[in-house]
């Protein structure tokens, strides 16, 4: 996908469903990582996708350095006028996930709320390497992954016969005539042998569990969302080689009490 179908995609959505909702509450574990920072004396923290600022604003008011980014420009100017109107400190970029312009070593953190699995694989990688290089040594990735545990991806294979979805790849698809959800922008669906294996690549995972979440209101049929939940340090240059072997395939540590996930899949 180009950066102009994809920033297409998104502005659509936000510009006719997201602009004017009101912020949800800001994610469990993103709350829980800010003492994590502090104790370490992290302060520069990026809001990937930023979308309408949930997490971007809640970095700015427990005093962190505050940066989002998006694709869409109006995600970008609703997040910067919700800035100005509280009156709390931040920067915001109009920037592509798989190119960010901030350069290397550039934050503690990085804050990735359902964002980077919409792409291609490939896109998807380059997306996770420059979250990388944008991190110290050190430096925390809080991210979700869409799950092939997910309801959507069986109907993905179900509408595969029908025509209404497209496979552009194994495990990516795309609704190409849907216009009411982010379905129409690919998603890539993924296992927790392909995040530990191959998309977390220079990380040492701390968390990763799937979150899911039954959605009542489909009563003729039972759906619910599968999302990966990951919490990753960016390993220092020198170690990623040799840490490699000794993390794969270990089962994850860390805070194992993350409750299910409680948002939609556009919420960001």
């Amino acid at each position: 996908m180009t950066e102009a179908s994809a920033q297409l995609g998104w502005e659509r959505l936000w510009r006719e469903q997201g602009c004017d909702l009101d912020l949800e509450q800001p994610r469990p574990e993103v709350v829980e990582l800010l003492p994590r920072l502090r104790a370490e004396g992290r302060s520069r923290v990026l809001d990937l996708g930023c979308g309408l600022g949930r997490h971007l604003l809640t970095l700015a008011a427990e005093g962190f350095q505050a940066y989002g980014s998006d694709i869409s420009p109006a995600a970008v100017a609703m997040c910067r006028r919700r800035l100005e109107e509280t009156g709390l400190p931040g920067e915001v970029v109009h920037a592509d996930m798989r190119a960010l312009p901030f350069g290397r070593d550039a934050f503690d953190a990085v804050i990735a709320w359902n964002v980077v699995y919409h792409a291609t694989l490939e896109d998807l990688l380059r997306a996770v390497e420059g979250v990388r290089e944008s991190l110290r040594d050190g430096g925390y990735f809080l991210a979700t992954f869409i799950s092939v545990n997910d309801s959507s991806y069986a109907s993905a294979l179900e509408g595969l016969a029908s025509g209404e979805v497209e496979r552009l790849e194994p495990d990516t698809f795309v609704w190409a005539g849907d216009v009411r959800t982010d379905k129409a922008l690919p998603h890539h669906y993924t296992t927790e042998q392909e995040l530990r294996g191959r998309i977390l690549r220079g990380f040492r995972i701390l968390s990763l569990r799937e979150n899911r979440r039954d959605w009542p209101e489909f009563e003729r049929e039972p759906r619910f969302s599968a999302h990966w939940a990951v919490l990753a340090r960016k390993e220092p240059r020198a170690a990623q080689a040799g840490e490699a072997e000794h993390v794969k395939g270990k089962t994850a540590t860390g805070p194992q009490t993350w409750p299910e996930n409680t948002t939609p899949t556009k919420s960001r």
